[in-house]
């Protein structure tokens, strides 16, 4: 599982004084204690928002609170551990003990406990039970306020969370029954629901494990005494055993002297470690689509049985490993495994100069005997290869191994020795030694995955101080710059854009909610809508097209055919559908300019060019319709007159100020400048190339209002075009930052405010809105993929 240090003394005693690893370690135990924790909670929160209880949790109220009399002392005690003074108590226990950080996290808890519990009171406000029944036996204390959740069993289980790292097995289960003790006294008492006891235990839980991830607990592993005894029962003749220093968060290493002679090396695994096995795969699974894990051991001795299965596997096939002695489980729920020991040094901490080609090379015939018997390493690092004295690597730590592995998880062993010993010894031997032992082909399989995401934490750290190896290796593997065109694989299930598309979508939806509020008046509205109105909708929708078109033939110095750059626009449309900002529809024109002989440069500096007209014009005509409305035009915003104008120089001088203060920035802005002035004066020694382009940007914003306009007449809505205008250009204009796809959710939430602040209906600006998304973004998607397919077929793109 681990490498042994060698030089570790003997002590000529049974047990030697266990020093405990440093404190202050975050468990994944914890992570999935809140996790869980958190789900429970919010699923009672759920439940206790309706207005009556469940028949069941009425009965089980009835059943807890009806016991007989006799129980009264009994649960009243039981009821004090989860009060403040409970709180007290157990912090001077622990001030007694010298435990400072036990007293630490026990005050933290139980005190946050507290709060957690009030501050939910106060949000989901459910009563208590005499406030539901009428046949309720309050015992001692009447309580009073909100019920949900307890904050009796809040405190409690904090309590027993934080302190479950510093207890015995033994005291930790007696300290959860008297959480649970807590709970049900409560009931008993009339004062809570089944429901707030469990929703209390619940956000207790999560209190406790969250001080543990904050603040820090003490490692959780198994003495030399528990280890000691584990090892007799299994028939080993323990006679000393000695802890080895290791990192923290790893499985503890124990140097074993046996009545025999013999020196063997036992690592240990503690259930916290299994959780964090737990964790990493349940993370990998949710997070990549290429790097699945087998499931989660249910036990740590589940886990070491696997990896000296592994181990057995790997030792018939060749590999030189350690040799397996036994494995077994002990008191404490934890596990052992013990090897023959191996006095040598782990290779990543050799010099240089020590590792050979022969070394390099004995290693990849290593790997070789694995791939041959489908035995995949899974953590294939130069920290877990040892080359003892004789110049012989050693394989060690098969706890990640995989049986009958696939061939993309044996080529990810390659990648991953491949990136460990290139940052050890260069790129250059380390692909030179796995071609003479693997082959090229072998290597050509890992080339796609010689990417950080396929390499393991430990790896990629080492990278940042070596920027540029993982290209050198692609470059070395797929023969000179073939690296460079390497496809590597996508491991990741969802990419940081999704989610930010996805939450501004929720972001969207919430805000078109209270518009969508009066449904009944939208569907009214769309039931009575004039067809003919959105015919001229349609039909202004399809002359954004051409008069894009014009505008793209105006930006170039080349004549290009109106009706199909039209059909090009149409296409990029249809594209623009699935990537943010345009992206695609850019990506659309590029090709499009350069399939008509227009050089790269020129192509993209006209894009540029047409992008800056469309800006223009739109800004200038949100500044002439601004004038034309005036804040008349909205009855429902009381601002001062020529806010628009303050705010729009306020923020764009602010905007200019930050920018001119980096140089960088300043002279990419003076860059830019400078070649859109060039390309203007170009563009006005031919009248007719600005007169397209300006015209054609300018079209293309007029018959996108003009749309507008005739989707809301088909509403009965009838505005003065200058406020349609308006609205329109800044909606456009707020949802351009949306990183949606054609500003889905944003345009259609800045729409609708916009109507309703110049006086209209929610129902029927609703439903104009989407008509009029409906006529320009939704119903050109067919049209759009057609124009795309056949103009890659005609290959025009």
């Amino acid at each position: 599982m681990s490498k042994a240090p060698p030089g570790v003394a003997a002590v000529n005693r049974l047990t030697a004084p266990f020093r405990e690893r440093g404190r202050g370690e975050r468990h994944p135990g914890d992570v999935i204690r809140v996790i869980i924790g958190t789900l429970i909670f919010a699923a009672c929160a759920l439940a206790a928002s309706e207005a009556r209880p469940s028949r069941v949790e009425r009965n089980l109220f009835h059943l807890v609170n009806q016991l007989p009399g006799a129980f009264v002392g009994i649960f009243d005690v039981a009821t004090q551990a989860g009060t403040l003074w409970a709180v007290l108590v157990v912090v001077g226990i622990a001030a007694v003990w010298r435990r400072p950080l036990m007293l630490r996290d026990l005050a933290v808890a139980g005190t946050l406990g507290a709060v957690a519990a009030r501050i939910a009171k106060a949000l989901i406000q459910r009563d208590r039970p005499a406030g539901h029944f009428g046949d309720v036996i309050v015992r001692g204390v009447v309580a009073t306020g909100h019920g949900f959740p307890s904050t009796h069993s809040a405190v409690a289980a904090a309590l027993a969370t934080a302190a479950g790292p510093y207890l015995s097995r033994t005291s930790r289960r007696l300290a959860w029954a008297g959480v649970f003790g807590v709970g049900i006294s409560r009931v008993y008492a009339g004062a809570h629901l089944p429901l707030d006891v469990i929703a209390g235990i619940a956000l207790g839980w999560v209190v406790g494990a969250a001080v543990h991830l904050l603040l820090g607990s003490p490692a959780i592993v198994s003495s030399p005494d528990v280890i000691t005894t584990a090892l007799r029962g299994a028939g080993l003749a323990v006679e000393s055993i000695v802890p080895v220093a290791a990192g923290a968060g790893g499985p503890v290493p124990f140097v074993v002297h046996t009545a025999d002679g013999r020196t063997l090396f036992c690592t240990t695994l503690a259930r916290e470690q299994r959780d964090s096995d737990a964790l990493y795969k349940l993370w990998h699974f949710l997070a990549y689509r290429e790097l699945e894990d087998e499931e989660p051991f249910a036990t740590p001795k589940r886990a070491v049985e696997h990896e000296a299965y592994v181990m057995l596997l790997a030792a018939r096939a060749g590999v030189t490993t350690p040799g397996l002695v036994l494995t077994t489980g002990m008191a404490d729920g934890g596990a052992a495994l013990v090897e023959e020991r191996v006095q040598g040094r782990a290779l990543d901490t050799v010099e240089t100069d020590e590792i050979t080609d022969e070394v390099l090379d004995a290693l990849w015939c290593e790997v070789a005997k694995l791939r041959t018997a489908r035995v995949a390493h899974r953590d294939l690092r130069l920290a877990n290869v040892l080359l003892d004295g004789t110049g012989t690597p050693w394989l060690l730590d098969f706890g990640f191994g995989e049986a009958g592995a696939s061939q993309g998880r044996l080529a990810q062993d390659v990648a991953q020795l491949l990136t460990s010993s290139a940052i050890l010894v260069g790129a250059d031997r380390a692909v030179a030694s796995a071609t003479r032992v693997l082959g090229a082909d072998a290597l050509r399989e890992a080339l796609p995955l010689l990417q950080p995401l396929a390499l393991a934490s430990a790896t990629r750290r080492q990278l940042r101080s070596r920027r540029g190896l993982l290209k050198d290796l692609r470059d070395r593997v797929g023969g000179g710059s073939a690296g460079d065109d390497a496809e590597l694989v996508r491991l990741t299930r969802i990419r940081p854009r999704t989610v930010l598309v996805v939450a501004t979508l929720g972001v969207a939806i919430y805000l078109l909610i209270p518009q969508v509020g009066e449904l009944n008046t939208t569907l009214n509205a769309l039931q009575h809508a004039d067809w003919g109105w959105l015919v001229a909708a349609v039909l202004a929708s399809s002359l954004t097209y051409v008069a894009a078109g014009v505008a793209l033939g105006g930006a170039v110095p080349e004549r290009l055919a109106v009706l199909r750059t039209a059909v090009v626009e149409l296409a990029g449309s249809f594209v623009n559908r699935f990537t943010p900002g345009s992206l695609g529809g850019y990506g659309v024109n590029v090709r499009y300019l350069q399939r008509s002989g227009i050089d790269t440069p020129i192509a993209v500096a006209a894009l540029g060019l047409n992008t800056f007209a469309g800006v223009l014009i739109h800004v200038l005509l949100l500044a002439a319709f601004s004038a034309a409305v005036g804040t008349h035009g909205f009855p429902d915003v009381h601002l001062p007159n020529g806010w628009i104008v303050l705010v729009v120089v306020a923020v764009a001088l602010a905007a200019l100020g930050v920018a001119w203060r980096s140089v960088r920035l300043r002279t990419r802005i003076r860059d830019e400048a400078g070649r859109v002035a060039r390309d203007l004066a170009d563009l006005m020694r031919t009248p007719r190339r600005g007169v397209e382009l300006f015209g054609g940007a300018m079209g293309v914003t007029l018959a996108n209002i003009v749309a507008f306009a005739a989707a809301l007449a088909a509403f009965g809505i009838h505005v003065q075009l200058a406020r349609v205008g308006f609205v329109y250009l800044a909606g456009a204009a707020v949802s351009s930052a949306a990183p949606t796809p054609g500003g889905l959710g944003a345009i259609e939430a800045s729409l609708v405010a916009g109507l309703t602040a110049t006086g209209v209906a929610s129902g029927p600006a609703v439903a104009g809105v989407l008509a009029f998304r409906l006529a320009t973004f939704w119903l050109p998607t067919l049209p759009g993929w057609i124009a795309f397919r056949r103009l890659r077929r005609a290959d025009v793109i």
